[in-house]
């Protein structure tokens, strides 16, 4: 596990050092460059993301997949570790200073996510964490909730813009089934939500692996579990992490 240790501690370096640039320029990254429906992209995305993926490509030899340049250094057969980077999780939260934002770094195994850093800078909360060996908020352990049941709970979700109707139905009812749903916009934070034992799961459809890897993977290591199904890595996919104490939800 030293490896991932080492990793770790890449991954929470970038993450700080994106964090920090976000929050010193925020006035004049915080313009909007394009729209698309209810897609919004500002230029802090870009800026976020040039760092990162300078940084990771000085500090390991692995491909990086990321929600702005998509693949850097596209992933070769047989190739074990991917980088899954969301350079600002959370771009309108950011645009209109509503503090439910985050720089996620996450590190793919074979696909499957390992480790993440989730930095939601606004409120000053670093979430870190290794699959099999804890997850940490500011560097204090954490661990998910004991709530057992969803009417006890509280359910973390989205609407993203990739929602199908089948899935806005299967949305509606989840509301009847959960004591509380909070939608914050930012997965990543979402799911460091639960890791964090503020919310029992999370479900969503449509995302992509770039805004719940490192979420998923702080929820593993903080005790929980998640499910992920999708075609491929660079394709919209399902998403559902609970406190494995209660069902992931469908």
């Amino acid at each position: 596990m030293s490896e991932l240790k080492d990793l770790l501690a890449i991954a929470d370096r970038v993450a700080a050092e994106a964090s920090a640039a976000l929050i010193a320029h925020r006035r004049e990254w915080g313009v909007i460059a394009e729209e698309q429906g209810r897609e919004v992209k500002i230029d802090a995305d870009k800026r976020a993301e040039e760092i990162i993926l300078k940084r990771l490509e000085e500090a390991s030899p692995f491909s990086v997949i990321s929600e702005e340049a998509g693949w850097v250094r596209a992933a070769q057969r047989g190739e074990r570790y991917v980088w899954a980077v969301d350079p600002l999780d959370g771009s309108v939260n950011y645009l209109r200073n509503y503090p439910h934002c985050a720089v996620s770094i996450a590190l793919l195994d074979q696909g499957q996510p390992v480790l993440g850093v989730v930095d939601c800078f606004a409120l000053g909360e670093r979430f870190t964490g290794i699959a099999g060996e804890g997850a940490w908020l500011n560097g204090r352990p954490m661990r998910v909730s004991d709530i057992d049941a969803p009417s006890s709970g509280i359910l973390q979700t989205g609407v993203p813009s990739r929602a199908s109707e089948d899935s806005m139905r299967l949305f509606e009812a989840r509301l009847k089934t959960w004591r509380k749903v909070r939608m914050i916009g930012s997965a990543a934070s979402a799911l460091a939500y639960v890791a964090a034992g503020r919310a029992e799961a999370y479900r969503e459809s449509g995302s992509m692996i770039w805004d719940v890897a490192a979420g998923c993977a702080l929820v593993k290591a903080a005790g929980g579990e998640f499910r992920i199904d999708a075609v491929g890595l660079d394709q919209p996919l399902e998403v559902a992490a609970g406190n494995g104490r209660v069902a992931l939800p469908d």
